[in-house]
């Protein structure tokens, strides 16, 4: 599956050429990213090892898809030799989420800063049209170079 995933990420990101473990085990898949409007849509299959002792999904699970989501928008704004991290995530957690639902991350940076970017994200069950869940982010950016931003602010 890590394979899958690469192919859909940037391949040039040259601090995140090692494996993504974690992420392994979260399953997610990034269904598309794009560089123009620094946006990403990102795939999770809720399986068994996700559920909390009420079985329904662990707040947890949801979290990290999350921050794996907005990540991958992040991803879209960066050089070769950017890197960055979570500074903050707020979740919201509108509905249950229950054992082989599928999930659909839309997420979406809406600040590009000299350093900070700020994102928001929906996630959306089986196809249905509202969101079950809903994030805001802010990641550090660390940048060798600086441009302007169709954003908002310098990059």
């Amino acid at each position: 599956m890590q394979k899958r995933r690469k192919e859909q990420m940037r391949h040039d990101l040259e601090n995140y050429r090692f494996p993504d473990r974690f992420g392994d085990w979260l399953g997610y898949r990034v269904v598309s990213v794009d560089l123009k409007n620094y946006k990403a849509e990102v795939e999770l299959k809720i399986r068994e090892d996700h559920l909390s002792p009420a079985r329904r999904v662990h707040g947890g699970v949801i979290s990290a898809f999350f921050d794996m989501a907005c990540g991958a928008a992040v991803f879209s704004t960066m050089d070769s030799k950017d890197y960055c991290s979570t500074v903050e995530l707020k979740v919201n957690y509108l509905l249950p989420i229950e054992l082989g639902d599928l999930l659909l991350a839309k997420t979406e940076v809406v600040f590009l800063g000299k350093r900070l970017c700020v994102l928001h994200g929906y996630a959306y069950r089986n196809g249905e049209p509202h969101p079950v869940a809903m994030a805001s982010a802010t990641y550090n950016v660390v940048r060798l170079k600086f441009k302007k931003s169709s954003k908002g602010g310098l990059v």
